[in-house]
Formats: C-alpha cells, structure tokens, sequence
C-alpha cells in the first residue's frame, strides 16, 4: 500500500524566498522585474513553463549572484498565495567550497533544483565553517545580498562517534550518512515518521532507522516489531511535516509442501502433484542478440516474473517489448546501469500493483542514474530530437523509487507463496546481483551483467555461490574475447598519463559514470608514478554525482577502500596528492584543460555527457590524449575513434575535427570474459543455456567454445522467442537433443553367465538415437578386457571384412593399408577409396599379427615374416574389386 499525503520533488532541496511584485521593465518591456517590500528591484524570469501571476506575492526562486555576494537576477520557480509578513529568507544544505574572513563570506556550492550548479555567497560565516564541511544554512536576505543568520555543521560527530569528512567540494544531492545528521533535527523529525506509520497502518511497534535524506526530504525504514514482521518505508517533508507511507507486501519466509496461491481467477492449491511444479518459460523482451534494454520474462509456476526493464541508449524504440506482459507478479532488479532500469518507471506505471525488488546498494544508485536519465530525456525532448523523447516523468520516477523494495545478498527470500529467490554477488559495479529462482521442481539463474575478476570498486563474482540450475541466462558481452591482466592494463594507462601529462599535454578519460571512473580515480590515487607528476585530475558530469555517492556510502565498497578511507577521502581532495577537483559547472571546462591535466568525463563511449565538450578540443591538440577505458558499442564515435589513422577526418556531435590528439584503448572492463563466462555455465551446469547482451559475433563465438555444444541446449533467441524447459532448439539434431538429454553416461544390469552375459537395458536408453546407431544391425560384440565388459557395433561392413580374414585369403581385410573401410596406401590405385574386404591390389602388404606364445613359462611376442606377393590383375578385375 502507498499512501501519498503530498507529491514532492525529491530534486527541490533548497529554498528562497522573496516578496515582491513582478512587472514588465520601463526600460525595456520586454524583460520582468521583482520590485521588493524594500525597494530593491531585481531582473526577474520564469523557469521552465511557470506562469507568473500579477500583484504582491511571496515568490519561489533561485537567486543568480556574482563572486562578491551580490544578487544580479532571479529566477522564479513559483508563488504562494499570500505575500508573508517574515523577512525574504534563503534555506539550504551546502557543501563550502570558499571561506573568506578577511571579506567575511563564504561560497557554497548546491544544485539548482536538479539542473544546474549553483554557487551562493553569504555574509557573516560562524568561525567553525571551513572548507569542504556540509551546512545546513538559513540565510536572511538584506538587500541585494545574504546574510547567515543560523548554520547547522552536517558533518559533526554523534553520540561521540567519529566520522569520515567528505572533502570534495562538489555538493551532494543526498545526505547518505543519516545517522549522523544533527542530533537536534533528528529528534525533531522522527515522531513525524512514527505518527504516519500509525495512521496508515495497524501495527504500533515501529523500530525506525534512518536511511536516507535528500533536503527536505527524511526517509526511514521500518520493521515491525511485531510477529507479523512488516515492512514499510515512510519519507517525511522537513519543512511542511507531510509524510506518505509504503507498506512492503507480505513475504513469506518459510514455504510448506502445499500452500494457496492466488491467481487472477481466485485462489489455487499446490501441491506435489500441480502441473506448475515443472514449469518455466523464458521470453527475452530485450538484450536479445544484441545490448540495451534488458527485460525478461520469466514464468516459473503460477507466476509471470519480470527480471530487469533497461533502455536502449538511441534509436527510435528505447523500450523493451512490454506489451508482450500478460499480468506479472513480481519484477526483480539486477543492477542500476540504465540498460537494466532505465525503463523501470515505465514498467511501474503499467503495473503500480507489481512489486518490485532489488539489493540496497542498487537502489541508492538508482536515484542517481535515473534522475540523470530523467535530465537526458528531457533535454533531448526540448532539442527536438524524436529517437530520444521522453519516456517517463518526474512523478513516475518519485513513485518508482519510493516504492523500489531491497533485500540482501545471498540471504534465500520468498517474495510469493512456494517461490524462493536469491541475490548473488555478481562482481560487476556496486550492488550489482545475479538473480536465483526456484519454484517446485524447476530452477533458473539471471546472471545480469557480471565480472569474475575483483576491481577497486567491486570484489568479483565468486563461483561457489552460484547454485544449479534448470535453465541459465547469460549475459555474453565478451563471449569472443579473454580479457588480459587488469592490473598490468591500469599499470600502462597510468604510464601513458604521465607521458603525456609530463609533456605539457591533457589526457581525457571518457568513462562509464558508473565503476569505472571510480576505479580510475582510485588507480591514479594509489600511483606512486603518478605522483610524480604534480598534475590535477578534474571530474565532470554524471561522474560527479556517482562518485560523491560513492564517497558517502563507504559501506557499499570493499574493504581496501574502506581502510584508504579512514586516513583520506577516497575520492574527491583538492588539498591531496594529486588533487581530485570536481567540475561544477561548463564555464569552468576551459580552465581544466588550460594546463597539463587529467580529465575524467562521461559518458564513455563519447556518446554525450561533459567529454564531448573536452574530445572536440583535445582531438586536435598534438599533444592532447584521449584515452577509452573499456566497451564502445560498434556505433559509438568511441568505436570509431580507435580506427583512424593520425590527421584523419571526423564529425563528433556535429562539429568536423582533424584527429592529432593520440588515441589509446584500455581493458578495463567490467564484464567477464569468455574463460570467465564458460566456468559460470559449467558451475550452474543447466539443461538450457540463454545466451544473450552480446553482439551477434560474440553470441555465436561462445557458444562454440569448448565443449558446450556438445553438454547443453544452447539458444540464441530473439525478443519474443519463448524457451520451454523441456523443449530443446529446432536446430539441434536427434544426436545433439539426446546427449544432452540423456546424458554421456548410463548403467546396465549385467548377467553373467559361464559362456557369455546377458545385458538389460533401460528403456530410455534404448530410444537414444546414438544407441540405434550403435546398434544398426541388432547385433553387438562384446569384449571381456581388466576394466569390464566392451562394447562394440557389428555393421554389415564389419561382417565382411571378419569374414575375409577368416578365409585366409590375401586381400584388403589383411593389408596394413587397410582402416576397416577405406584404403590408406598412397601407392595403391584405391587410396582413399571404400573398398571391398576381399579385393586386391599391387600394393597389398600383410599387417604385422603379433602371436602370443609361452616360451619357457614366459610371454613372448613372435612377428612373422611378411611377404610382399606381386598380383597380376588386369584393371577389369581390379574394378571389380572396388566396393
């Protein structure tokens, strides 16, 4: 249940008001100007679509200020009804970039309402504010600047704990550590939580933890202390006390042999003999034969499960193929790269009811990659470009996070009566799972996007977690490839930085916002070599709101940064060695690149995002280096890069360049490769293997690999192919179905006899097409040998060559040129020919028969002397000798 007392805009953390009338300029009508109570008159505009209203009003908006703390202009974000009688005021959460005392300002650094960065200056600065800490600021307006009047330090300790200090100057959106907000506010702030609980639901005993808060927004998650162990998640809006409330659906966590399971049609009974107990479909809805917008449903028992609901990153159909969705059940999240959940707010305004489920750290990067998602969208929508049009709203992303439920990792859960499921650590980015299921007697494993190799960010897949399964879906991105070392890869990218930043160039990185950057930062923080080279690496774009997460969600990463952390921030430093400085805005992209330095932008493939700024400069600088970091699609101007040739020609975002900046590629790759994917497969050892999210080359490459084809029923479908277990590929012939189906290895019941044995054999083996082969004439020989019994078919081929030996005769059964089939002697006028047993030829040479004999009491070996006998044959005898 989702109770929603008041829609709020999670982006809207700061506020400023001011009181006034808006109307036309005297000077130039065409512009707005705010005249205030006291006078001051301050250019004036609407924000996006506002309509301002004529007369005396309190104003929302965002002020616009110089260096010097004076206000240039406003921008008006809306209006309240009645003109306040308390002073124009300015409230916010803020991350301090500048202290000066000599001017008695301070320079904060805050978003402007999830577009832009903004950067107030206020008068008058408590002693305690320094460099880097985290405010909460309430500031007075006193003409045409702002004067603080209370400041709250975010970063203090609680309850004498100490904590790690964020020292970027990039203000985060999000206030990850919640609990040590002050104590103060929270105090203030939790019976809210706990009132909202008791009026929605029954329950009254609330344990009640502090999970996230966005400015103005609190959030906690509560369990029920109760022995129906509910949970629920309950936001509060700081300044307004509104609350709304999400109850999680009832999950079952232990499942008995029968229990009731509702359907559309009422409710249903299973048991050990329902025909859901064996059965599980997979339709790929994306990612099929190719990379973007991953979905697929799943229907294992009486439910329709969802896995994943990404985006294609262009092109005209962004979307996975949801209308093939009959009524699901349930939706379970792999990881928060957006060609897994771009789509998910889609999906739940198609199905508001349908729960949908994720590990922890993935839904803390979903706010940030899906917020962006949102800003790309609309941007696109506003350039006019119709093969990126808007496909979800601000309030279907509110709803969608808001309602996203967490699990752990490796921990069993039963989200529906009779079905298990299981979240794997999949190695690839930060909370990123593999998903297991199981219903009756069928099983199934979703691999998503995985790594076995550990990274800086993210410890690699682990093989001993991984279960059996029915059926396995696996993402192939690398199918075709193995990937070399790692850390020799980052050990020759940070060489080929220093040569050229020590050469008075700049290095950009275009890098996937999520992991990678974060690994490179890292990589260039722990190099001694890099060190030598007194160097700023500046960050921008998506990569700056990912990486502040990071920063403040230590908890999610491993160890080893964990321990970095405790002696210095990880991440974002300007007073480090070497210095990691954020980029908060596109006035600032020229000075980066003004001296030697390292820039690490999104997006990585050069598809869009801040390094498309850097590239078009840098691409035609002979001592500028642009460096790729992993994956390009074959489409991206990434790809293309790679390929040309010094002072060759290319368009990049509209703009022709000539190429003399050097071009580089390393593997850094987040996904494993074919070594690392064959031994997932061997490990799950499933009966179907679903090879998907790869090009088609590298689908087919892997499936080719080793022995795969010949262990398990491969297949390569296309969105809305349906695999039945059960049910093996068209393409397989009756000899490839049955070794898979039955398997390389049987038993037979042997009874022996003292003049021979009497083999009984198992029905089902007996159907085995490679058994009929086997047995093509009914007949068998059989073979005592020190192991046991030997088998062999008796063709009709075998007949006749036994038979010519027999006779005694000199002919092609007793030549050493002779395989049992076809002739090898080079000189003979039948080499390579299918021959008759009892044919002769020129070249006829008796085999050498080794004879047992007993000399002595001993074994020996006696070879008789061959003759070569000359055979006068005239070529009609001869043709009637061939086979």
């Amino acid at each position: 249940m989702s109770t929603n007392h008041q829609e709020t805009s999670l982006e809207h953390y700061c506020e400023m008001t001011v009181s006034g009338t808006i109307a036309p300029d005297d000077r130039e009508p065409t512009k707005l100007v705010l005249t205030t109570r006291d006078g001051i008159k301050f250019r004036a505009a609407p924000l996006g679509d506002i309509t301002l209203i004529e007369g005396d009003k309190q104003w929302l908006v965002i002020p616009i200020m110089q260096t010097d703390g004076n206000i240039t202009r406003l921008q008006i974000v809306g209006a309240y009804a009645e003109t306040a009688l308390e002073p124009d005021k300015f409230v916010c959460v803020a991350r301090i970039c500048q202290v000066s005392r000599k001017h008695n300002m301070v320079t904060a650094k805050i978003d402007k309402h999830g577009e832009t960065t903004i950067r107030p200056t206020f008068l008058n600065p408590p002693e305690a504010m320094k460099t880097g800490q985290l405010w909460q600021i309430v500031a007075q307006r006193v003409g045409t600047t702002l004067e603080i009047l209370k400041a709250t330090h975010l970063d203090s300790t609680e309850g004498g704990e100490s904590t790690v200090k964020s020292l970027t100057s990039v203000a985060p959106k999000t206030i990850y550590n919640a609990r040590n907000l002050d104590g103060d506010r929270k105090a203030e702030m939790t019976p809210f939580a706990l009132a909202a609980l008791n009026l929605e639901l029954t329950e009254r005993d609330w344990e009640l933890s502090l999970t996230r808060v966005k400015e103005p927004i609190w959030e906690w998650e509560a369990q029920s202390l109760v022995p129906t162990e509910l949970r629920a998640r309950v936001q509060v809006h700081g300044r307004t006390k509104v609350a709304r409330v999400y109850a999680y659906p009832h999950q079952t966590k232990y499942v008995s042999a029968k229990s009731t399971v509702p359907t559309d049609g009422g409710e249903l009974t299973v048991n050990e003999d329902d025909k859901y107990l064996d059965r599980l479909i997979v339709t790929p809805l994306g990612a099929a034969r190719g990379i973007g917008a991953s979905c697929f449903r799943v229907q294992i028992g009486p439910y329709e499960i969802v896995m994943d609901a990404g985006t294609r990153p262009k092109g005209s159909d962004p979307l996975p193929a949801f209308e093939l969705l009959e009524r699901p059940n349930l939706m379970l999240v792999t990881h928060a790269h957006l060609d897994h959940i771009g789509a998910l707010p889609i999906f739940h305004r198609n199905f508001p009811d349908v729960p949908m489920i994720c590990t922890h750290g993935t839904r803390e990067i979903a706010h940030v990659m899906l917020t962006d998602g949102l800003k790309v969208q609309t941007a696109q929508q506003k350039e006019g470009n119709e093969d990126f049009g808007q496909v979800f709203s601000a309030d279907d992303l509110d709803r969608t996070l808001f309602t996203l439920q967490t699990q752990p990792v490796g921990v069993d859960f039963s989200p529906l009566p009779g079905l298990t499921v299981r979240f794997i650590h999949a190695g690839h980015i930060v909370g990123a799972a593999c998903i297991y299921m199981k219903y009756g007697n069928r099983s199934i494993l979703y691999t998503g996007d995985y790594n076995t190799t550990s990274s800086r960010t993210a410890e690699g897949l682990k093989l001993a977690d991984l279960p059996e399964a029915d059926i396995l879906i696996t993402e192939s991105t690398y199918g075709a490839d193995t990937h070399p070392s790692r850390r020799s890869q980052e050990s020759d990218l940070i060489k080929a930085i220093v040569e050229v930043v020590a050469a008075g160039g700049n290095v950009l990185i275009p890098a996937f916002a999520l992991g990678r950057a974060q690994e490179i930062i890292l990589a260039i923080r722990t190099s001694a070599l890099f060190h030598s080279v007194n160097v700023p690496v500046y960050v921008d774009g998506l990569v700056r709101e990912v990486t502040d997460l990071f920063q403040n969600q230590l908890d999610l990463l491993p160890a080893a940064v964990k321990n970095f952390a405790k002696t210095q921030s990880p991440f974002f430093s300007e007073k480090s060695s070497p210095r990691i400085i954020s980029i908060g805005s596109p006035k600032e992209r020229p000075l980066a690149i003004a001296h030697p330095s390292v820039v690490i932008a999104s997006s990585g493939m050069l598809t869009g995002g801040a390094s498309i700024g850097y590239a078009k400069i840098l691409l035609e600088r002979e001592n500028g280096a642009i460096f790729i970091s992993g994956y390009t699609d074959e489409e991206s101007p990434g790809r293309f890069l790679q390929s040309l040739e010094p002072d060759a020609e290319i368009e990049l975002d509209g703009t022709p360049l000539t190429v003399r900046a050097k071009i580089q590629r390393f593997n850094l790759s987040a996904h494993a490769d074919r070594v690392g994917i064959t031994q997932v497969i061997h490990r799950v050892n499933p009966q179907h293997l679903i090879l998907i999210h790869g090009s088609k080359s590298a689908l087919h490459e892997l499936s080719r690999a080793g022995d795969l084809r010949d262990k398990y029923w491969i297949h390569i479908p296309e969105v809305g192919d349906t695999i039945t277990f059960g049910q093996a590929p068209e393409h397989l012939s009756k000899a490839q179905v049955a070794r898979v189906d039955a398997g390389q290895e049987f038993e037979l019941e042997i009874e022996a006899e003292f003049d021979g044995a009497w083999l009984r054999i198992a029905d089902s083996v007996l159907e085995d097409p490679r058994w009929q082969h086997l047995a093509a004439t009914g007949l068998l020989s059989a073979k005592w040998t020190k192991g046991g019994l030997m088998l062999k078919p008796a063709s009709h081929k075998s007949f006749a060559v036994d038979s010519a030996i027999l006779s005694g005769m000199d002919c092609c059964a007793v030549c050493e040129f002779f395989d049992g089939y076809l002739c090898r002697g080079e000189e003979s006028p039948l080499y390579k020919r299918d021959v008759d047993p009892t044919a002769k030829c020129p070249a006829f040479v008796r085999q050498v028969v080794a004879i047992e004999s007993i000399v002595n009491g001993e074994e020996s070996l006696i070879e008789p002397l061959v003759e070569e006998i000359d055979l006068d044959l005239d070529e009609d005898e001869l043709n009637d000798g061939i086979d």
